[in-house]
């Protein structure tokens, strides 16, 4: 009989973790838009040239003033950004999908999906970073 008691316990505890983690908001999602680029860009120094957001909105790449990179992902319920000079990435392009490597590891590399082809400013900087 005792291991009901324990059962049913245990059972009303993760029950109570649930509704916690509900009221607190486990299910919200970060959102990746412009202003939030224009943001990270700011918290550089930086403005930002040229944007794209890729599908689902998931995942961003930026021109930045001074000949730098921004990149953003969604991680969570948070955004992760690396700014970073664009001799120092490699980008590659094939069809609509653009991969951004950095030139150490700590930040993954970023890949990006369009519904139709990489805005032509992208498809620019990836012949020029490949120089």
């Amino acid at each position: 009989m005792s291991t009901w008691f324990i059962l049913a316990g245990s059972a009303a505890v993760v029950v109570l973790m649930i509704a916690a983690a509900a009221a607190l908001g486990f299910r919200q999602r970060a959102r990746l838009d412009e202003a939030e680029i224009s943001r990270f860009a700011a918290a550089e120094g930086l403005n930002v040239e040229q944007a794209a957001i890729g599908e689902g909105a998931r995942s961003a790449v930026a021109r930045l003033s001074g000949g730098k990179i921004l990149v953003v992902r969604v991680m969570g319920d948070g955004l992760s950004a690396r700014v970073a000079p664009a001799s120092a990435t490699r980008i590659g392009l094939r069809g609509a999908r653009v991969r951004i490597e950095f030139a150490d590891v700590g930040f993954p590399p970023l890949n990006l999906q369009f519904n139709d082809a990489p805005p032509a400013w992208l498809a620019d900087l990836a012949q020029g970073a490949a120089r």
